[in-house]
């Protein structure tokens, strides 16, 4: 019996003890490979490093866009047991004021990993460093910060929740600002609990590389004031404004109105984001003169004194009629860019073939993208020669038949007030390393000369006019010369141009004798006055006063201008307002002796009392005293701006208000 029992136990035994060496010998030869593998696996694990995203900046250094180190920590509530669940939520709640019950909740429904805090700053990270419990782990997760909130959002652009640029800088620079990431190599226990790090498996990640812009924040921040001060005041759909360096192509500010903040983006619609200065191509109106005028100067086809017929301000054409706002009967070639007289321009591009024509708008850069460093960026339109019908050169030369975006507008008129270079415009100035070595300099690059030197100092003496005689008054400084133009052209609504909707613009250039600054200001629809003289000169002169007053190096000697004749400027904006007409030229040095100017004569050196006299006597006076005149009407003098006693000196310029002898009982001059 006992021989029976030992038996037994033996076989037993024996029994087992090949069931467990067929084990062994499965796991260590036949599986061997395969739970190698699963158990490396389990133990060892690799965690992605990620790179922290580079810095954008201004020219000055000032930071614009950085990444926040948060911390986001996550549970595998697998590995969680009742005892660590509320160690967990305990911890937590008392480090964010949250009810523990919160996170007990969150970790019972989750059959795996979940987040219980996203992004928590770093401040909050640092009171759980020391804090383990099993299933716990912290992840970098970085947060984007713009900290000047919306200011140059339409630059900056923004990223999305993997941080990765979708817009703006952010997205034309993504791969140099992204960095690489790197890897941690860790062996973990039979729970998943980090044992050791294994240091030469690991790869640290390296940061992105910074990105310098070109914009100064001040200046930025001034522009979008008075962007947004306008539109409220004016009212209008949106508007946009540009400040630029003309002698370097170099970007110091460019706003949208609508805007943004890249913090929240998604808060926002696609019209808020978009950079209308580049995407949506407008036609420019008479701010477009300037270009066609230069052709004509740099050509030789004009001379600034030639009297153009300006028709009363309404000249008809077979199928049309060009009006102009300002009506005058005659202007000299000087005073069509001054008043902005359309039919002077079309009368003036007769001149000009339509092939010469074209090549100087192409090298002006229209037609063609900037290349600027930001994405979506349109290239307007402008028409083939053979494209061109009868009157296509008429109405492109005062801004019509032709779109440009804002940012080619302005890089074209750089080039007319820097000698008659056209230059890339930049955006960015640099690309350094996390430790501040440059990989990448974007130096001032000249594209090619548009216009001769001399035409471009002839231009600019006529846009200084238009500022200090003309259309663009309200953009004057009281201790700076400006130079610009103004512009207003009907929007395309449907299939005809608007009535109620104009794109109001001015663009400028300040000192005048030194530009160093050019400035275009575009609003869209404005609701108070369409005329760009009304609503964007003021604007341009609220941005140009505070500049030079931030920025002493743009204006180093400014002085008070003394400005004569303020009588001629009231008056001017009377007569533009009630639609009268206007006669202004420059007279030559001699007497008229078909009249009877010698009842008209100097007291020493100071003007005579013209009241009651005719007109052509009038004119035989200002002849025989070289003055240059104005006048309104036509009869016998009622009115005029130099009064009787005052000095003259040369180069003197006199209005007078001129009315028949049925209307003179009628009229009361202050």
């Amino acid at each position: 019996m006992a021989n029976n029992r030992l038996l037994f136990v033996v076989l037993f035994l024996f029994i087992g003890l090949s069931i467990i060496i067929v084990r062994l010998a499965k796991i260590q030869i036949f599986e061997h490979d395969n739970l190698s593998f699963l158990a490396e696996r389990q133990q060892n694990k690799s965690e992605n490093l990620k790179a922290e995203r580079g810095i954008i900046k201004d020219r000055n250094g000032v930071v614009l866009s950085y990444t926040k180190d948060d911390i986001s920590f996550i549970v595998d509530s697998r590995m969680v047991n009742d005892r660590n669940l509320k160690k967990i939520s305990d911890k937590f709640s008392s480090v964010f004021g949250k009810n523990s019950s919160a996170y007990v909740s969150l970790i019972k429904n989750s059959d795996k990993n979940v987040v219980i805090e996203k992004k928590a700053s770093h401040e909050k990270a640092l009171l759980l460093k020391d804090f383990v419990a099993d299933g716990l782990k912290e992840v970098e997760d970085y947060t984007r910060v713009y900290p000047y909130g919306s200011l140059a959002s339409h630059i900056l652009g923004y990223v999305d929740e993997k941080c990765h640029g979708v817009y703006g800088v952010e997205k034309s620079f993504d791969k140099e600002l992204t960095g690489h990431d790197g890897m941690l190599s860790i062996r973990k226990d039979v729970l998943g609990r980090m044992v050791t790090v294994n240091e030469d498996e690991s790869v640290q990640s390296s940061s992105g590389d910074n990105i310098v812009l070109t914009i100064d924040r001040t200046y930025q921040q001034i522009l979008e004031n008075e962007l947004a001060n306008g539109l409220e005041k004016f009212g209008g759909t949106s508007a946009v404004g540009i400040i630029m360096n003309p002698n370097t192509g170099e970007i110091l500010a460019m706003a949208n109105n609508p805007t943004f903040d890249p913090n929240d983006f998604s808060k926002f619609t696609d019209e808020d984001r978009r950079n209308r200065i580049i995407t949506d191509p407008y036609e420019p109106g008479s701010t477009f003169k300037a270009f066609t005028m230069s052709m004509y100067i740099d050509n030789n086809l004009v001379n600034e004194n030639e009297v153009i017929n300006t028709e009363n301000g309404n000249w008809k054409i077979p199928g049309a009629v060009i009006t102009d706002a300002h009506k005058t009967p005659k202007l000299t070639v000087k005073e069509v860019l001054e008043y902005s007289s359309n039919i002077g321009m079309a009368k003036l591009s007769e001149r000009i073939d339509k092939n010469s024509f074209y090549k100087y708008l192409r090298d002006f850069g229209f037609g063609s993208a900037t290349s600027v460093d930001l994405p979506g960026e349109s290239k307007g339109m402008l028409k083939l020669p053979e494209a061109f019908s009868k009157y296509s050169k008429m109405y492109m030369s005062f801004g019509y038949e032709i779109m440009v975006t804002p940012l080619q507008l302005i890089t074209a008129f750089s080039s007319l007030v820097n000698g008659g270079n056209m230059m890339q415009p930049i955006l960015v100035s640099k690309i350094t390393d996390p430790q501040g070595k440059v990989i990448k300099e974007n130096k001032p690059m000249v594209l090619r000369q548009v216009i001769k030197k001399s035409t471009s100092d002839k231009i600019k003496e006529f846009m200084v006019g238009v500022v200090e005689n003309g259309t663009g008054k309200n953009a004057r400084l009281q201790d700076v010369l400006v130079g610009g133009k103004t512009g207003s052209a009907r929007k395309l609504i449907g299939k005809g141009y608007s009535k109620d909707h104009h794109s109001s613009s001015f663009i400028g250039f300040f000192p005048a004798d030194n530009p160093k600054i050019v400035c275009l200001i575009l609003v869209n629809s404005p609701v108070i006055g369409k005329d760009g003289g009304l609503v964007a000169a003021p604007i341009f002169h609220e941005v140009a006063k505070q500049i030079i007053d931030y920025d002493a190096s743009i204006a180093p000697e400014k002085s008070e201008i003394q400005r004569k004749n303020e009588k001629i400027q009231t008056w001017l904006a009377s007569v533009s307002n009630d639609g009268g007409g206007i006669e202004y030229m420059d007279v030559p040095e001699k007497r008229d002796s078909g009249t009877t100017a010698g009842k008209i004569s100097l007291s020493g050196n100071s003007m005579p009392d013209l009241s009651g006299k005719s007109l052509r006597e009038a004119i035989a006076f200002f002849n025989r005293a070289g003055l240059k005149y104005k006048v309104k009407g036509a009869g016998s003098v009622v009115w005029q701006s130099l009064e009787p006693g005052t000095q003259l000196n040369k180069g003197d310029a006199c209005v007078i208000k001129c009315e028949t002898a049925k209307k003179l009982n009628k009229i009361n001059i202050r």
